[in-house]
């Protein structure tokens, strides 16, 4: 049989995977590959010289054997270097360049992989001078660009970012991620090139095993090119891929799932986690899952798992993962994974298991089992390490987004409420954004920028790479649109850089922030005033102008009462049915009445995003009950009734969703819950239904030949490169609600079409053809006239005809707001331009003369200082009496008092006065240090912090600025990835 065993074990030698595919070379060169493994020279070296050459910098011709002998040693010693060597610019300057994070991090990862005790998985305390370290936080990233009729690949600048169990185990170095640019995501020859190919790097095969959002990933298998295995470098710990099949997800074990469920599990070890406990195989539990009462014998669908994609979990573990990550308090659940499983933990409900102290336990639930692995007893260490993903906690106050308001109002709330709440929101951003009056006003308006641009969270984000959900910081849903198992960061970064870049991110000239947010922080820090300097203002203009355009263009209206936490199932089944229990941690101001609460009672609103279904907002009753008065930060649902409440949320479960809770007074009392609405029966017709099992695919594939059945199961491994529609089927949605109504047959078809293709990569079912040509004969081209008049008012100003709204008896909500946002933004604007002062500084012209005149009076007027300055630290310290100061101290101040005075200058002054002090200074600083920061502290310690690339800030900015504790934890374990 050519293909993997899946039913039965054979006496035939193990399966090849991955080996008889076509050979791609990302960059490779026989000859080079001699020199470079005569060298030994450090993989990160290798990889800078092989991304040289897939750039255009050099080719392998350059890499003579005099150039490489320059570049042996450690990561940290050469591979820093590889440019300057190969262009011959290596001077004695360049010897004494510190090595970045990124090359030590390479090395103590090196170091572990050659150890092989599974350092890198964590666990294992402090190495090479970092605390609890842990390994594959480095990405190896490569592009796929087209090269003819062809595709070659280009290798990116490798970057401490995320880590995920799958570069833990085999270590960063071993983990090629190839992204598919938009420009080629419907390029039909992008898949075939992947699926039957392997990437060639240096002699080191890579061979693709998972695709998902764009994105390849990559392994190295044991497999060499035109070089030998070096035990040195640990090439005898690699593995085959189907060894690394094998070790992930057991083709045997795992026999009777979907082909396609069966890819997507990859997924599990590619989510970006922190490892924090080994939990012992006899204290992990798998136990079953409670269901609603009426169902019988049989398969029970997933709204009948009241408690799917959640387990119990030790109150020791979670207090041994407090102390890990070290969190303020313990959580009361986390999301991670282990083993074969994903989800949710929260807190057992016995109070045997609640105990700080004791075994580390944890309880699996059959809805969170994937993967069977194997007895835990036999299987690798990495499986019985508990993977963080995120702790429960709480973010707030939620935002309305298009889908929920068209939701609100077809379920019966006013529109003029929810103009009312745009109104009330835009005016407080812009309030606090232009309101310049009172000594205190900037540090208003610091706030309000620096919250509109998120700047200080995505400057952590970067900072700490993937660690940010894990440390409980940034957004509870990367994704609004997407439940993503692999959250990638390279998302949020995309996401934030329009608001907020790295910190890092300035003109190297000016030193100016490249990011517009950043720029205006700086500025207001400074003191700079916006009424007082032109860019200032611009600057601020732009602000308000991206604030404006985010309510009109996306209807992101906050809700004062609301707030978003994971759901959980209630673990003492006390609550009934269309109850739900919520209590904070921390105090919650009531925005009204300014009383203070951590328990929501009442009536009160449920939703997950997306909401595209009437019945996605349920109406509940928010209750205090004693039981679960220990179980904080996240919101907790019944497990009694009919279905599972969280099925009722556009299908939810308790894995990890978030859900925003709302008890605004006209919201809730307007509101009433519409009638469940279910799937079409006659909706899988419109799919093509031909699910294969692993089963049927090792039968179908024993007749092929070899390279024909490795190609195959290539093309397995890779159907996340499938284009499922769910895009194209979100906006066809949009339009059918536009032109039907919400609650139409078509809307709702339309709507379980975008979930089900959302699931698309799990379940193997695909659009059949000619059902979707129809859906965009249909839907496709209409525009609805909120999303033409949003855009036409912002970022695509036109000529076009005036824009029509539809012909319908009642208006549609998102006309309606984006109509009153456009409204309320032009008046806005126009306030903000009459705000500007028509003062303008003059300038003023002198020639050479004047300023040679303006240093010399400076210097004297300093030197008169420092003579003064001299005779009163001679003076003989006097004896310290009551009520008087020392004579000495009092003479010290006056030569201080004498240096702050501003020389007297008979000619037009050449300096600015910031300039003066800054001259005076440094030159009192050369005289003598003592008498420098005597007389000039202050300056001088804004001189070192420019020279430091530091940010000056006004005082009353440093009197109130302060950093949160979980900012501090976050940075203790963080790491810096700052590359010279």
């Amino acid at each position: 049989m050519n293909a993997p065993q899946v039913g039965t074990r054979t006496k035939h030698r193990p399966p090849e995977f991955g080996v008889q595919l076509n050979a791609v070379h990302i960059a490779h060169c026989k000859r080079t590959q001699i020199v470079l493994d005569q060298q030994q020279l450090a993989w990160g070296t290798i990889y800078e010289l092989a991304r040289g050459v897939t750039r255009g910098m050099w080719t392998f011709e350059d890499m003579t054997e005099y150039r490489l002998r320059q570049l042996k040693g450690s990561n940290a010693q050469a591979a820093w270097k590889v440019a300057a060597v190969i262009r011959d610019e290596m001077g004695s300057s360049s010897t004494t360049r510190a090595s970045s994070e990124i090359w030590l991090e390479y090395d103590r990862e090196q170091l572990a992989i050659v150890e092989n005790r599974g350092r890198g998985l964590g666990t294992m305390g402090d190495w090479e001078g970092k605390e609890n370290w842990y390994g594959g936080k480095i990405q190896q990233v490569a592009r796929i660009v087209r090269a003819g009729s062809s595709f070659r690949l280009e290798l990116e600048k490798p970057e401490i970012r995320r880590s995920h169990r799958f570069a833990r185990f085999l270590g960063s170095r071993r983990i090629l991620q190839i992204r598919v640019p938009a420009s080629l995501t419907y390029d039909t020859e992008v898949p075939k090139f992947l699926e039957s190919s392997k990437f060639i790097l240096c002699g080191r095969v890579f061979v693709p095993f998972h695709a998902k959002e764009g994105s390849v990933y990559l392994f190295e298998t044991n497999e060499n090119i035109d070089r030998q295995t070096n035990p040195s470098d640990g090439d005898d710990y690699r593995l085959t891929l189907h060894e690394f099949v094998q070790w992930h997800n057991p083709l045997r074990l795992n026999s009777k799932q979907p082909i396609s469920k069966w890819s997507t599990r990859w997924a599990l070890g590619l989510s970006t986690s922190v490892p924090t406990i080994k939990f012992a195989p006899e204290n992990i539990f798998f136990i079953d899952d409670q269901y609603a009462g009426d169902w019988g014998e049989g398969d029970h669908p997933v709204e009948k798992i009241v408690t799917d994609g959640c387990g119990f979990i030790s109150g020791a573990a979670l207090t041994a993962i407090m102390r890990v990550i070290q969190y303020p308090s313990r959580p009361t659940a986390v999301q991670g994974r282990i083993a074969g499983a994903k989800g949710m933990w929260v807190l057992h409900p016995d109070p045997e298991y609640q105990v700080a102290d004791g075994p580390l336990k944890i309880w699996i639930r059959n809805s969170q089992n994937k993967i069977d692995c194997g007895p835990l007893h036999k299987v690798d260490t990495a499986h019985r390490i508990f993977d963080l993903v995120a702790p429960s906690r709480v973010t707030g106050p939620s935002r309305l987004s298009g889908g929920t308001l068209v939701n609100l109002a077809h379920n019966g709330v006013p529109t003029g409420i929810l103009k009312e709440l745009m109104a009330d929101g835009l005016h407080n951003e812009v309030r606090q954004l232009t309101e310049w009056n009172g000594p205190d006003s900037m540090l208003m308006v610091w706030q309000a920028v620096e919250r509109a641009g998120r700047v200080v969270i995505c400057r952590l984000r970067r900072r700490i790479a993937g660690q940010a959900r894990a440390f409980g910081l940034g957004q509870l849903r990367p994704n609004e649109e997407l439940s993503d198992e692999i959250d990638d960061n390279d998302h949020d970064v995309t996401l934030d850089q329009r608001v907020a870049s790295d910190s890092r991110s300035r003109n190297p000239y000016s030193g100016q922030p490249i990011s517009l947010h950043e720029s205006v922080l700086e500025l207001l820090q400074a003191g700079f005033h916006p009424l007082k300097l032109d860019p200032l203002f611009c600057k601020l203009q732009s602000v308000v102008t991206l604030v404006l355009d985010d309510y009109v263009k996306n209807c992101h209206i906050p809700v004062k009462e609301s707030l978003e936490a994971y759901i959980i199932p209630d673990p003492y089944g006390v609550l009934e049915e269309g109850q739900i229990h919520f209590r904070s941690s921390q105090l919650i101001t009531d925005p009204e009445s300014g009383t203070h609460m951590d328990i929501i009672t009442g009536h009160v609103l449920v939703w997950r995003i997306p909401t595209r279904l009437p019945s996605d907002v349920q109406k509940v009753t928010a209750v205090s009950h004693p039981k679960l008065a220990s179980y904080f930060d996240v919101i907790i649902f019944p497990v009694k009734g009919e279905r599972s409440l969280a099925s009722y949320l556009g299908g939810g479960d308790y894995d990890g969703d978030t859900v925003v809770l709302v008890w605004s007074k006209s919201l809730v009392e307007n509101f009433s819950t519409a009638p469940l609405c279910e799937a079409p029966v006659d909706l899988r017709n419109d799919f093509e239904q031909e699910v294969e099992h692993l089963l049927d695919f090792d039968r179908r594939v024993s007749k092929l030949s070899d390279k024909e059945a490795q190609t195959a199961f290539q093309k397995v491994l890779l159907l996340g490169l499938a284009e499922t529609k769910r895009g194209l089927y979100s906006s066809f949605h949009d339009a059918a609600v536009y032109q039907r109504g919400y609650d139409s047959t078509t809307a709702v078809r339309l709507a379980y079409m975008f979930t089900t293709c959302l699931d698309a990569s799990k379940t193997g079912l695909r659009v059949k053809r000619h059902v979707f040509e129809a859906d965009r004969k249909s839907y496709g081209s209409c525009k609805p006239y909120y999303k033409e008049a949003a855009l036409k008012k912002s970022d695509y100003p036109r000529e076009d005809a005036p824009l029509s709204k539809r012909k319908a008896l009642s208006s549609f909500i998102l006309d309606d707001l984006v109509d009153e946002g456009n409204h309320l933004r032009d008046e806005f604007m126009k306030k903000y331009s009459s705000l500007r002062s028509s003062s303008s500084p003059q300038a003023v012209h002198v020639g050479f003369q004047g300023l040679q005149v303006n240093l010399t009076v400076a210097k004297k007027h300093v030197d008169k200082a420092y003579q003064d300055w001299l005779r009163a630290v001679a003076m003989q310290k006097s004896a310290s009496s009551p009520g008087r100061s020392d004579p000495k101290e009092q003479q010290i101040q006056k030569a201080a008092q004498c240096f702050a005075q501003r020389p007297l200058f008979q000619d037009v002054l050449f300096f600015s006065e910031e300039e003066l002090k800054t001259i005076m200074a440094s030159y009192a600083y050369t005289l003598s240090q003592a008498f420098g920061f005597s007389v000039a502290f202050a300056e001088l310690c804004a001189i070192k912090a420019r020279v430091q690339g530091g940010v000056l800030f006004e005082d009353n900015f440093a009197q109130v600025m302060n950093i949160p504790g979980n900012v501090l934890r976050a940075l203790s374990q963080a790491q810096d990835s700052v590359d010279d």
